[in-house]
């Protein structure tokens, strides 16, 4: 069988490197740009709100996630979802982000800033000036705020992830979105990495993830309130996931006007009454005006409009596609009312999908780190997820072997304890070190003798039972002195290192 695409949607906490504090890290592209220039390398920008945001290049987009002092790599997937180029996905990309995550530290550097190795700013007081002030100026972002009730703000102290993207068939889309949102609060636990918040401990390990019902709990669309929450039970078929994500009580998204994304700058448009996707779709035209002001618009209803509302979900991990050929809207309608249509539908348009994983904290090699004996455990931290995310969903046994040790009923659970207690958390009868260690192991048996190397990190982490939050935590316990005034010091110290040199570089072996 051939090999999956894979790729990684990388989020960088950036903070002054003298200090500690929050940064606005938008002088950055502008070094970036000059040397890629220098070197030849082509690069195109990325441009909004008057200001530089992001690079496009070969091998992904570098740009502004929701704020200047959070930013993101999104690395262009290696392979189209079952490439038959000589397989290697995951070595490549490996090497691939060693090279860029490199570059954008050494640029960060020579701006007086850093990315930190913990997933969420620990320092930072969020208040309204603070969020004008920092705030990417996307259009889509004051639309959330003032049109649906969203609390925006509650991101704005650089909650960062590790998001894996791995390529699947349509046939394969549900079943591995299933284990990847099942396995959540095994690498929530392994990879939790944000403790603190304004100054002081949370009681939780990844407090990153209180994100979602913050954002939420005061939307004003009862859909709003509910997608960030674990179903009842397994998504059944493609069908079965959309109506969930765009039934009765939700409310559509603004649609790009041309063909840029859901975050673009360019013009988008908000659909009158705001509507949930299938009953516009299924409906006449209607009018819709643009974000900002301007004239109205009739808009006619296409099955491209739900390739712009996919990401409309905030689960631990999301199915993404694109259609090569737009099916005609009847038949995707159509494919929406039997049991398994919309998958063969999906196949004969050629769609690309893959599974974007999101529970993962941003883990980079920090000083700790580097020092182990084993210089895998440093090399893998930013691979790990997308290798255990390709491990899992290239073994076919993971599903039954991992559904079979709690019922599915008890995932929230799970993932509470895991956000609280990582490792040492349980619930269900399991505890999560014992849960992760057996999801490393099914991972383990999808994957390649010489991507096994990618594990490192999280073996270290059940080996030592703890992870990047107790190595903080542990850190904040020695220090003395007023606790803002210890997690600023923790923040001045856990800058990102450079990603050392892969195994297969130093010639090492990767098995």
């Amino acid at each position: 069988m051939a090999e999956p695409s894979l790729g990684l949607e990388l989020e960088f906490a950036v903070v002054e490197r003298t200090g500690g504090g929050t940064h606005d890290a938008g002088a950055v592209f502008h070094t970036l740009r000059q040397r890629r220039t220098a070197l030849g390398e082509p690069v195109t920008d990325m441009t909004g709100g008057g200001r530089l945001m992001g690079l496009y290049g070969p091998d992904g987009v570098f740009s502004v996630d929701n704020g200047f002092n959070n930013l993101e790599y999104a690395f262009a997937p290696i392979g189209r979802q079952f490439g038959h180029d000589g397989g290697g996905h995951l070595n490549r990309l490996a090497r691939i982000v060693r090279r860029e995550v490199n570059a954008v530290l050494d640029a960060l550097a020579d701006n007086g800033a850093a990315a930190l190795n913990l997933a969420e700013h620990p320092a930072t007081v969020i208040d309204e000036a603070l969020y004008r002030r920092i705030r990417a100026p996307k259009p889509i972002y004051t639309h959330w705020v003032e049109d649906r009730g969203w609390r925006h703000d509650q991101g704005i102290d650089a909650k960062a992830q590790n998001g894996p993207t791995t390529g699947v068939t349509a046939d394969g889309a549900v079943p591995a979105l299933n284990l990847i949102l099942w396995a959540a609060p095994a690498m929530i636990a392994l990879f939790a990495n944000s403790p603190f918040e304004a100054g002081a401990p949370t009681g939780l390990l990844e407090n990153r993830l209180t994100l979602w019902p913050r954002m939420f709990g005061a939307a004003h669309a009862p859909g709003d309130r509910r997608l960030h929450q674990p179903p009842p039970e397994p998504f059944t078929d493609l069908a079965g996931y959309f109506r969930w994500m765009h039934g009765p009580g939700t409310a559509m998204q603004v649609i790009p006007a041309g063909r840029g994304g859901y975050k673009g700058y360019d013009t988008m448009l908000r659909i009158e009454g705001d509507p949930p996707l299938f009953d516009f779709l299924a409906g006449p035209p209607r009018m819709a005006r643009p974000l900002g002001g301007g004239e109205a618009r009739l808009v006619r209803p296409d099955a491209a409009h739900a390739e712009h509302q996919q990401f409309a979900q905030f689960l631990d991990a999301r199915i993404r596609f694109r259609f090569e050929e737009t099916p005609p809207l009847g038949d995707f309608l159509a494919a929406l009312e039997g049991a398994g249509a919309l998958e063969a539908l999906f196949a004969r348009c050629g769609a690309d999908l893959y599974i974007e994983g999101r529970a993962c904290g941003a883990n980079f090699p920090d000083a700790e780190l580097l020092d182990l004996p084993d210089p895998r455990i440093a090399a893998s931290v930013v691979l790990a997820p997308a290798a255990l995310q390709k491990g899992l969903m290239a073994n076919p046994q993971a599903w039954a072997r991992l559904s079979a040790l709690a019922p599915w009923e008890a995932l929230p659970a799970l993932r509470d304890a895991a956000i609280r207690d990582g490792l040492r958390g349980e619930g269900a009868g399991l505890t999560l070190r014992a849960f992760a260690n057996r999801v490393v192991e099914e991972a383990a048996l999808g994957l390649a003798d010489e991507e096994h190397w990618m594990l490192a990190y999280p073996l270290h982490a059940l080996t030592a039972g703890r992870n990047g939050a107790d190595r903080a935590l542990a850190r904040y316990e020695a220090l003395c002195g007023h606790p803002a005034e210890r997690i600023r010091r923790i923040a001045a110290e856990r800058i990102a290192h450079p990603m050392p040199a892969l195994p297969q570089e130093a010639g090492e072996s990767v098995a």
